[in-house]
């Protein structure tokens, strides 16, 4: 049996360890009773690919949006979020400006259609875009760490699971 690189293995582990610290919310978080599962991961990945657009297209390599993701629980009543994933390969010996690019998505979200956004540090010290929609939706914007692209994580607007469906597996 042929064993993926140890790179291939963290990173979902890290992005799934970093959308956990922001896809859990409390018991007044909103929920969209209306949304189903696949409307809720359309919102998701539709913004992500604007978010992604930010990025000078003149050093974009390829944009990859994950087609899957899985669900975690936004409130203990059986609400959920689909969590999503892009990332934005830039052209070897490009470099994106992270600090300019947090700066203007935040600028571009804070405060428009009900989004809080807002730039943080990743552990790492280097900028990281936090934005925070409807219905708890969230999306993380940060450079990789190797520097070689840029990920866009998302979590969609908690929505309560369709009776039948299985908060286990993938969406």
């Amino acid at each position: 049996m042929t064993r993926p690189p140890l790179p291939t293995l963290l990173i979902p582990a890290i992005l799934a360890l970093t959308l956990a610290g922001c896809g859990t919310h409390d018991e007044g978080s909103d929920v969209n009773q209306s949304l189903t599962v696949e409307e809720a991961k359309a919102v998701a990945q539709s913004v992500e690919t604007e978010l992604a657009a930010f990025i000078p297209p003149d050093i974009v390599v390829s944009v990859d949006q994950r087609p899957s993701g899985v669900l975690l629980r936004c409130r203990a009543d059986g609400s959920y979020q689909w969590t999503g994933a892009t990332t934005v390969r830039i052209a070897p010996g490009k470099r994106v400006d992270a600090k300019a690019l947090t700066s203007e998505i935040v600028a571009a979200y804070d405060g428009r259609n009900s989004f809080v956004a807002a730039v943080e540090q990743t552990s790492d010290g280097e900028p990281r875009a936090h934005i925070v929609g409807p219905d708890s939706a969230g999306y993380l914007v940060s450079e990789d760490p190797d520097r070689a692209g840029v990920r866009i994580a998302s979590f969609s607007p908690c929505f309560e699971l369709q009776e039948g469906l299985s908060p286990g597996g993938s969406y």
